[in-house]
């Protein structure tokens, strides 16, 4: 059983975790055969065991789906889930080919002032008390973030496969991501190919990304190294793969937004050259009047916007009062620097490389390739 940590013991354990760049939570779901849900409730909450949920899973041949609160990466969470899987395997829980394990990464990283070990104790208390799970993040992923992610699983899911026992490969339950649709993804709700694939955002609306394709277990090593591969996957997308903040990018105003042959059309490709044309040339060619010359000027900035179009004064062009009102002459850039802020992939010369295994301690690499060893 987990005791509570002593004051000196957290703060050192805030001051190792306050050196990395965010901090991740994740929440895990066990799926145990052998002993009844309410009967692995019981006689967990008798060992002394807190903050976990036990309930029917629903899936042919699983008793129990021991749901564990969000925690993130340290010592404390580390503790608790050893707790967990020795009274788990102490009163009589087994895995069969049907239990997986399933890991709920939060969708935003906990805010800035928050500690790990604080947040795990403080964690587990809410969900016992409550029955509900704690929330202290901060903003949400970007669409950017997580389509990377679809992307680097898709692209190596079949090494990813050889870290698995063949019945989670090849399982209706954790089915393999589409390259084409993540491809052609360009919301959440796009990219989400359902509840039963290897990465599942029906969770999303939760504030979790759910990663299924782990066969079940009640061994805390393996559900730990999981983890950290985890952590770190996410992690290497958010640290090395994208950039956040204000980004400017030169972009092509269209050739012909408006139907050929329309008087606007005609004005548009008049105003879109290298000096643009006068509102006299333009109802000398279209047979419009001046004040529709000016309606149809708003209407283009409309469609590609104010900063495409520039109005140049009669007195620019040489004009002088009393000449008239028609020598104003406007212009369609033919490209424009636009502003977006959000969060980009880093260009090919600065981005880290999509491998699952980049940015992985090289202890963790080294159990996982002799895992997939042993798997052959």
């Amino acid at each position: 059983m987990v005791k509570h940590e002593t004051i000196t013991a957290i703060n050192k354990s805030i001051k190792k975790e306050s050196e990395k760049i965010m901090t991740l939570t994740f929440g895990i779901e066990i799926e145990t055969s052998g002993v009844p849900y309410s009967s692995v409730n019981t006689q967990l909450r008798e060992r002394g065991l807190k903050g976990f949920m036990s309930k029917p899973d629903g899936t042919p041949n699983v008793d129990a789906e021991i749901v564990l609160p969000p925690m993130p990466i340290c010592q404390t969470s580390k503790e608790y889930i050893e707790s967990i899987c020795n009274a788990l395997s102490e009163i009589g829980c087994r895995i069969n080919r049907a239990c997986g394990l399933h890991v709920h990464i939060g969708n935003a990283p906990l805010a800035d002032t928050t500690h790990a070990a604080r947040f795990t104790g403080d964690s587990i208390a809410h969900t016992e008390r409550t029955s509900r799970f704690l929330s202290e993040h901060g903003e949400t992923f970007d669409f950017t973030i997580v389509k990377d992610l679809f992307v680097r699983w898709e692209r190596q899911q079949n090494i990813i496969n050889t870290m698995f026992p063949s019945s989670r490969t090849n399982n209706r339950y954790c089915q393999q991501l589409s390259g084409r649709k993540i491809e052609n993804a360009n919301t959440i709700q796009e990219l989400n190919h359902g509840k039963f694939y290897a990465i599942n955002l029906d969770t999303w609306r939760n504030g979790t990304i759910e990663f299924r394709q782990h066969s079940g277990t009640i061994e805390a090593d393996k559900i730990w190294r999981w983890l950290q591969f985890l952590d770190n996957f996410v992690s290497w997308t958010i640290e090395a793969r994208v950039e956040h903040g204000n980004r400017s990018t030169t972009v092509e105003t269209p050739t012909a937004p408006f139907r050929n042959g329309s008087r606007v059309g005609v004005q548009y490709t008049m105003m879109r050259n290298d000096n643009g044309a006068t509102t006299r040339d333009i109802m000398d060619a279209t047979g419009c009047s001046e004040q529709r010359v000016r309606a149809a000027v708003s209407e283009i900035r409309n469609r590609v916007g104010d900063n495409a179009v520039v109005t140049h004064t009669q007195q620019s062009n040489g004009a002088r009062y009393g000449d008239g009102t028609d020598l104003t002459r406007y212009q369609v850039l033919q490209t424009i620097e636009t502003e977006t802020s959000g969060v980009t992939l880093l260009p090919e010369n600065r981005i880290g490389i999509p491998s699952i295994w980049a940015g992985l301690d090289d202890s963790e690499f080294e159990w996982w390739q002799n895992r997939i060893a042993a798997l052959r």
